[in-house]
């Protein structure tokens, strides 16, 4: 069973043991659509080895342990990733991403995927009538300063917007409220616009997909509205406006 199982910045493989693979047994990515097979190298003592992930296509990859015609699956009990290294693996910008997956009996798989950029939300303050956002941009790489966070009314594209501020990677955005009470009820999808990228705000980064119905803000009240932040079934943030209800008059 494998110890470390991890993709770095470089998008290399890397799959470490306390033991050297056994003569005549290497490492191999099968890929579950196509069958395409690639074999990795050992480094060192043959403890570890490792394989580009840059050039592989998207979809599923099995990773293997093969010697002659057998071929056993590639164990471990390394989750794979770090929350830091996800965050780490997104600073660059990219187009796709390769990410290690480990089903339930411990079986390794890497994950190829196209991506484009987004804006990763880490961090949601509703209070004092605004609406506090931090996070890092995600496959773009460093922007300059001055950014606008844009808010899309679904139904009609009706447009509003906030000044945003980008350091790198990271973005802040602090969104007044009244803006949004100002017009007419709806749900806003939120962009954050930084010098020629457009990028979705969501949390994808993390281990908890499937935040929709899990993750709950408190609404701020306004006039005879309420706003609030919530995620959608594509764990992308919006802002909610809705009428206020008598009872909360």
């Amino acid at each position: 069973m494998a110890n470390h199982v991890r993709v770095d910045t470089d998008d290399v493989l890397t799959v470490g043991w306390d033991a050297p693979l056994p003569d005549g047994e290497r490492l191999v990515l099968r890929h579950a659509a196509s069958g395409t097979v690639r074999a990795g190298r050992a480094a060192g003592d043959g403890r570890r080895w490792t394989l580009p992930a840059a050039g592989l296509d998207t979809g599923r990859w099995e990773a293997c342990i093969e010697a002659g015609s057998i071929a056993r699956p590639l164990l471990t009990d390394d989750p794979g990733f770090s929350l830091d290294g996800l965050l780490a693996y997104a600073e660059r910008p990219r187009d796709r991403a390769v990410r290690v997956t480990r089903a339930p009996d411990g079986r390794v798989g890497l994950a190829v995927r196209a991506v484009v950029p987004h804006a990763e939300v880490r961090a949601v303050h509703p209070g004092g009538g605004e609406i506090r956002v931090t996070g890092r941009l995600a496959y773009t790489g460093p922007r300059p300063a001055d950014a606008r966070l844009v808010a899309v009314a679904r139904g009609t594209g009706w447009r509003v917007a906030w000044s945003a501020r980008v350091e790198g990677t990271a973005f802040r955005v602090c969104a007044p409220i009244d803006v949004l009470t100002a017009e007419p009820p709806a749900i806003w999808d939120l962009w954050l616009d930084a010098a020629g990228v457009r990028a979705r705000l969501a949390t994808r980064l993390d281990d908890a997909p499937g935040k929709r119905g899990k993750v709950s803000y408190p609404r701020q009240f306004a006039g005879d509205r309420s706003v609030r932040p919530y995620y959608t079934a594509r764990d992308e943030l919006a802002f909610a406006c809705h009428e206020r209800a008598d009872g909360n008059r």
